[in-house]
């Protein structure tokens, strides 16, 4: 048992109560009780969080957790050239470790801003899934690597593999398909190839996660080829639905808000990425309104730079208001609510997004005892716009302490990033890039 004392929580519960001064017990991997301080004899595994903020772990549903070592290799590229020149040759030619590395650099990352959750889509079947698992396992951090499938695949073996997969229940990561849609001319169409993975996932009882009205290019690919938008033909192809994620919706209509909301499919949304490559702006305001389930993600290092959630959150709010021209078209509780409970709900965790008995032990302490988050007036307007992924100082995860004071304990964080320095210029030589500084070097 260990009890978090003299903490402020921010619980996510049904009331999206605050506790002030208040005491977290941990039994196991669960919470089983919240309450106040004064209510709490002294614990022997207990620790003083002395005015710490606790929130529910963040989710990341869209974050590419292998291209950490592509870090600033996509900046200022069109999206299509982006994938040609970067993306493909890099997965074509890395090593098994070197993917290893990727990922680990991310999770840790990810951990070290607040992170507990994410989903990787599109996980290159050549990436050795047990080893991934094993790696967030002991990082410590939940994962859904989505692995990607094609109609090119032994079906009999991915049946079981998956099934094998799934059954490590002492894995804190899990399996669920990665699938491409058509997104440019060329592309293949394989009606009977969707319809078997939707199948698939129904019966390995898993998700699905796919790039979704990402462009302005592929949504208009949609409509000429198929004179369909992209939500009518993920329709027609059985691709919706409670067990799937869709990836940005950048260029998504009314209409297709409106079919989304319909079938009760996710939404992953990444107003940072989206930004950064010039993609387009999710409405998603509208797509709240409308009653989609709206979480957010990073998108990853190579399209963002980095696995910052709390940067997500500020930049939601931030697009949305520019984009319906008022202070309040996104508030920072939705934006709290889609990296938390949200995110739960689209990985399909009802033990997961909220501070409450009987839930997962996943609790992020920030330290908000700072110059950029002092005075507080607005604990959670402070949280969304003021606060850093640097003033993550715990966090626990299924009960297991796996940061402290700052510090991942699965993982030595410094021979990392002595491992992802070391195979910088072999990761350039992969794509043959070489180092893009306009300004001299000398």
């Amino acid at each position: 048992m260990t009890l978090l004392r003299n903490v402020t929580a921010v619980t996510l519960n049904e009331r999206r109560e605050i506790v002030d001064d208040a005491a977290i017990k941990i039994d196991g991997t669960q919470i089983s009780s919240i309450g106040k301080s004064s209510d709490y004899s002294q614990s022997a595994d207990e620790l003083d969080c002395n005015g710490l903020i606790a929130i529910p772990g963040l989710i990341d549903t869209h974050s590419h957790a292998d291209q950490s070592l592509l870090r600033g290799l996509g900046d200022q590229m069109h999206w299509i050239p982006f994938l040609e020149k970067v993306v493909d040759p890099y997965l074509a030619r890395r090593s098994q470790s070197t993917s290893i590395l990727a990922n680990q650099l991310s999770m840790v990352e990810m951990l070290k801003g607040g992170t507990t959750s994410f989903v990787s889509p599109n996980t290159d079947p050549s990436d050795d899934i047990n080893e991934l698992m094993d790696a967030a396992t002991r990082i410590g951090i939940r994962a859904i690597f989505c692995r990607f499938t094609t109609s090119d695949d032994d079906w009999p073996e991915v049946r079981t593999r998956f099934k094998e997969w799934q059954s490590n229940k002492d894995s804190l990561a899990r399996i669920w398909f990665g699938v491409d849609i058509p997104r440019v001319p060329g592309d293949a169409y394989r009606p009977e190839f969707y319809q078997r993975i939707k199948d698939e996932s129904e019966h390995l009882e898993t998700g699905m996660v796919y790039h979704f009205c990402s462009e302005y290019e592929d949504a208009a690919f949609m409509v000429n080829e198929f004179n369909q938008t992209p939500a009518e033909w993920s329709l027609s192809n059985g691709l919706l639905g409670q067990n799937v994620i869709l990836i940005n919706g950048c260029q998504v209509t009314a209409r297709e808000i409106e079919i989304l909301a319909e079938t009760r499919t996710h939404l992953s949304h990444s107003p940072v990425a989206n930004m950064k490559m010039a993609t387009g702006i999710l409405p998603a305001a509208d797509a709240l309104h409308a009653g989609i389930n709206l979480g957010l993600g990073t998108d990853g290092a190579l399209n963002n730079n980095s696995y910052d959630m709390f940067l997500e959150m500020k930049c939601a709010c931030l697009l949305q208001n520019s984009l319906k021209r008022t202070p309040r078209a996104l508030l920072p509780e939705q934006a709290l609510e889609m990296a938390t409970i949200n995110g739960a709900k689209a990985l399909g965790r009802d033990d997961l997004g909220s501070l409450e008995a009987g839930k997962k032990a996943d609790i992020v302490l920030l330290d908000l005892d700072a110059s950029r988050t002092q005075p507080i007036h607005d604990l959670v307007s402070n949280i969304v716009f003021s606060a850093s992924s640097s003033q993550v100082k715990h966090v626990f995860v299924d009960g297991r302490h796996v940061l402290k004071d700052f510090n991942v304990q699965g993982i030595s964080e410094k021979q990392l990033i002595a491992s992802a320095k070391a195979e910088t210029k072999e990761i350039r030589d992969l794509i043959g890039a070489k180092p893009t500084t306009k300004w001299p070097r000398i």
